[in-house]
């Protein structure tokens, strides 16, 4: 799959998230634990999410990763439990759209990175992932769309 590499300029994003540790075969599992409990912690004080639910990736090493996943919103909201409150950075970063399952994610990261090398960039941060279809909404893997975001200098 060809992906389409675009560099701009993003505003910092307030988010309300989970970050938790899981195995890389447990992340679909995990979201669907996480992301509901979020958007009901913020449903429950009347706001909505300010873009798509995302993902987003501290530490991968093939079997093992940390992640944190949420929503972005207008303003920041209480943290409670383990939903705490937190930032997606602004500034330069580079991104490309996914159209495809979730199971093919890695080739768009791997096209990100070595975009990123062969421009001479370099990582400023923790990549992520947005959500642009609900897989309970649009059923055909084929059709949902994945923006990834990687920040660099």
């Amino acid at each position: 799959m060809q992906y389409k590499i675009e560099v701009k300029e993003l505003e910092p994003q307030p988010i309300m998230s989970v970050r938790t540790k899981c195995k890389v075969a447990e992340i679909g599992p995990v979201l669907k634990e996480i992301l509901p409990e979020v958007f009901y912690h913020l449903d429950k004080r009347g706001v909505r999410p300010n873009g798509p639910p995302f993902t987003r990736y501290h530490s991968y090493d093939g079997t093992n990763c940390e992640i944190e996943a949420g929503f972005p919103v207008a303003d920041q909201q209480p943290e409670e439990g383990r939903i705490i409150a937190g930032e997606l950075p602004g500034g330069e970063v580079a991104s490309t759209v996914h159209l495809g399952p979730y199971e093919m994610l890695p080739q768009a990261h791997d096209a990100l990175d070595d975009w990123i090398k062969q421009a001479g960039k370099k990582s400023r941060g923790s990549q992520w992932e947005m959500y642009w279809t609900d897989p309970g909404e649009e059923p055909d893997p084929w059709k949902r769309k994945t923006e990834l975001v990687w920040p660099i200098e």
